[in-house]
């Protein structure tokens, strides 16, 4: 199988702006991060390993959730909110369940969803 189209582009795009990426294909696709920058003021971390999963769909399957490796605590000592360990594409993670309410496949996409993903970082819990 290879990548959907559009999904090549945007990772081609986020390639450009600086971001290690790897891919996995099968049933789903997993997109792997390396180093991906975390606000080091709310964390224990700079940067994690980050996974987001789509679909061979791409970009009509919304995207939901993503995962980080190693597993990150706030520095405040307290666990995040709705975190749990998983195995996913081959590899333990840190599961974060972060949920968008609505997806437009004419506007959100891979690089839009990491705005979503950044923005739970950014919360305290």
């Amino acid at each position: 199988m290879t990548l959907p189209p559009l999904l090549q582009e945007h990772i081609e795009f986020l390639r450009s702006q600086g971001h290690d990426i790897k891919t996995e294909e099968g049933s789903e696709i997993c997109i792997m991060f390396k180093d991906y920058k975390i606000p080091s003021n709310i964390w224990t971390l700079d940067k994690v390993d980050l996974l987001v999963v789509t679909h061979p769909t791409y970009p009509n399957a919304k995207m939901d959730m993503f995962w980080v490796d190693p597993p990150i605590a706030l520095k405040s000592g307290a666990q995040p909110q709705a975190v749990s360990p998983e195995t996913r594409c081959g590899k333990n993670w840190q599961r974060f369940s972060w949920h968008v309410q609505s997806w437009n496949p004419a506007h959100d996409n891979l690089i839009t969803y990491l705005n979503v993903v950044d923005d739970r970082l950014k919360r305290n819990g």
